[in-house]
């Protein structure tokens, strides 16, 4: 699955780490347990941990495991896990906002080849968010609105946040989603928050958008779910029972729920390749775009792909270059 220069693999999952945002933001994520397991600095002796850790700030260390692994291009976002700033006040959040998207930004600037540009965004405050997300695209030219799936426990697809999406959907931007995380402490425990928090917070995006009719409203918009979406591809028929049985449930929305599962993109980070299987057979092979939550996901980014048995090359090719270029619009 080698790369070429004239069609790029590109990886639509990777994050970098602002450090200054995580030094404030330590003893408000969900990593810390929101300060109740605050986590020390990663040393040389802690192995995967501080590879980790390095390779988050540093864009050289990426483009060595990329030319290593065979991957054209980046599509970088702030680890939302880590650095998430919806517990600060509005103009602190932008604030710290305003320095990772700069800071995203430099990394494009100094490697454009490589590099895919990313913004967060303030969304505890709309008009800010809005503010933010002219500057990021008009001034540092982002290309990815990266996004939660809530702020502050109202969903984005709640009344609140229509401004935004209007102005994402007249600009045509594609947008990343990927949790910071539930805020439930009863999940901290055996780091349920990421094994089975991360799906959960999919899935209540995923159903927000749709059942609160910012799907309807804004058709072909262009989202691209992290880990595959979570669980909800996986288990539509009950929501699909409720529009028959419960009137309620269909107020905004003009066909079933699963009808809307082909209107979302989904990355490949999905821990297996059943689960992968799955998802095509529900959504279509050319609703999947390679992504492999690096640098945290697994140490060979292609396992998935390659143990999928029941795509062609043709379909690789559409999952790992021709999908995502057309996303990002890089299609000669």
């Amino acid at each position: 699955m080698a790369d070429t220069p004239s069609s790029p693999i590109i990886d639509f999952h990777v994050h970098f780490n602002d450090p200054e945002v995580y030094r404030r933001s330590n003893a408000h994520n969900v990593m810390s347990g929101f300060g109740t397991r605050p986590m020390a600095p990663a040393t040389r002796g802690d192995g995967w941990r501080y590879d980790v850790q390095e390779k988050v700030k540093d864009p050289a260390l990426q483009i060595a495991d990329m030319d290593k692994f065979g991957i054209g291009k980046h599509v970088v976002s702030m680890i939302s896990v880590s650095c998430n700033t919806d517990w600060a006040e509005p103009e602190d959040a932008a604030a710290m906002n305003r320095h990772a998207n700069e800071m995203n930004a430099s990394w494009v600037q100094k490697y454009p080849d490589r590099f895919i540009g990313s913004f967060s965004l303030p969304m505890q405050d709309i008009g800010l968010a809005m503010k933010e997300l002219d500057y990021a695209v008009d001034r540092l030219g982002a290309k990815v609105a990266s996004v939660s799936s809530n702020c502050r426990g109202e969903y984005l697809g709640e009344e609140k946040f229509r401004p935004l999406w209007e102005a994402i959907y007249a600009r045509k931007l594609p947008v990343f989603v990927h949790p910071h995380g539930v805020t439930d402490m009863k999940l901290q425990k055996y780091f349920l928050w990421n094994g089975i928090g991360q799906p959960i917070e999919e899935t209540r995006f995923m159903t927000s958008m749709i059942f609160d009719g910012m799907m309807d409203e804004f058709p072909g918009m262009t989202i691209v779910m992290a880990h595959g979406g979570g669980y909800l591809p996986h288990y539509m028929g009950r929501l699909d029972r409720n529009f028959e049985n419960n009137p309620a449930s269909r107020v905004n929305i003009s066909k079933l729920p699963s009808e809307y599962l082909h209107d979302f993109y989904y990355d490949t980070c999905v821990y297996g390749a059943d689960v992968l299987e799955a998802l095509i057979a529900k959504v279509g092979v050319d609703r999947i775009v390679f992504g492999t939550d690096y640098p945290v996901g697994e140490r060979d980014p292609f396992a998935t792909l390659k143990a999928c048995k029941s795509l062609t090359e043709a379909d690789r090719t559409m999952i790992t270059r021709t999908t995502p270029a057309k996303i990002l619009g890089e299609t000669n």
